[in-house]
């Protein structure tokens, strides 16, 4: 098939997260077909990663791809789940986040390979990564031989929506903390006797933007934003306790157990300097969930493997190569960091993932399913 009908088949398999199965059996087929070893890695019931692995040597190649998608958002113009064209774009729930990236690595699988090729396919990207987390845990093993990682995801920045004439070198990553605050709980006739724990959050949630934050020469800014905040009283009583979360995007050298300590400390300085009362109790600590977040990561430019790629990309583009670093987080901070292992991401450009008419470039895909056509046969 072409790139663009094997695209069509992926976006008419819905895939949110949680419902994955269906698509995970097709590309477990397409993959035997295209003389891949394949296998199943189970991480929930019903939910399973893909690992699949064709050729002979003491060294391999990994190509990565989510399979899943976000819920299908907002007022569509055309089917979500069939791939629709427009002029040169593909419309589709997928398609450019990260179907179209798949359908490219599957059509640059037609080539042959002096180089063991490796392909993990993973569900639950949209959500908090518990394909990939398990992937490189429970079959950590599995990618002793593995020398570099490609991704067909575009690392979207503020500045491009991938193709391919950007090639990105790495992500800032994420994590959730969460300040408990307790006060002091007084009759609501007479607040003064107590402390309002959802007042002094509220002072907290106002001050965030004097939180330190990092810079990176590479990965930019980190950005903090208040993600949610709770607070309630029964029986006409002052509330007691509140909590808020802080959501923040890292770079290097931060880790979320860094950027709770920075937090930590910006509460304690507020109290120092008068803007909360003295008598607050608090409790900064990462928030809990299934899976760990994840930390930033960067691949060097002089890495022989994005040298190589960067190359290859700027021969099919007759142009120079822009050098890009994902703004946000996606399981290639998940490979980077638990692999030790390049991990370098091209992607076709498109638009509108996580909303309505989500769309990918049909020029752009034919562009990067040749290119991994090209670093199948020449890494």
């Amino acid at each position: 098939m072409e790139v663009d009908q094997i695209l069509g088949k992926l976006v008419s398999i819905k895939s949110s997260f949680g419902n994955e199965k269906a698509i995970g059996a097709y590309l477990e087929s397409y993959l035997k077909e295209m003389g891949f070893k394949t296998k199943r890695q189970y991480f929930e019931k019903e939910r399973f990663n893909v690992f699949a692995e064709r050729g002979l040597g003491s060294k391999s190649m990994l190509l990565y791809g989510h399979f899943d998608t976000v819920p299908q958002y907002g007022d569509w113009q055309t089917n979500p789940y069939r791939l629709t064209r427009k002029s040169d774009r593909l419309y589709g729930l997928g398609a450019f986040d990260m179907k179209g990236g798949i359908a490219a690595m599957l059509k640059g699988l037609e080539q042959e390979s002096n180089m063991k090729i490796k392909v993990l396919l993973c569900g639950d990207e949209e959500n908090i990564s518990k394909g990939a987390w398990h992937a490189v845990i429970k079959s950590r093993r599995w990618f002793d031989d593995v020398q570099f990682a490609i991704a067909g995801e575009a690392g979207v920045t503020h500045e491009n929506d991938g193709g391919i004439g950007i090639v990105t070198l790495g992500r800032r990553g994420r994590c959730v903390i969460t300040i408990d605050v307790e006060g002091i709980s007084s009759h609501g006739a007479e607040p003064e006797r107590g402390l309002s724990a959802l007042d002094q959050a509220a002072k907290i949630a106002t001050t965030a933007n004097e939180i330190m934050t990092r810079t990176s020469n590479k990965l930019g800014s980190e950005s903090i934003f208040i993600n949610e905040i709770h607070s309630s009283s029964t029986s006409l009583s002052v509330p007691d306790r509140a909590y808020l979360n802080i959501d923040i995007h890292l770079v290097p050298p931060s880790t979320p157990e860094e950027a709770t300590l920075r937090i930590e400390k910006h509460v304690k300085s507020l109290i120092k300097r008068g803007i909360l009362d003295r008598r607050i109790k608090f409790r900064v600590h990462i928030q809990k969930r299934d899976t760990p977040y994840l930390n930033p990561y960067v691949v060097s430019e002089k890495n022989h493997y994005a040298k190589k790629i960067i190359g290859l990309a700027a021969k099919r583009a007759g142009r120079k190569i822009s050098i890009s670093y994902g703004q946000s987080v996606a399981d290639e901070n998940v490979l980077a960091n638990a692999l030790k292992v390049p991990v370098i991401t091209v992607g076709p450009q498109g638009g509108n993932e996580h909303s309505a008419n989500e769309w990918v470039s049909k020029s752009s895909l034919i562009e990067i399913a040749e290119l991994f056509g090209d670093v199948v046969k020449s890494v």
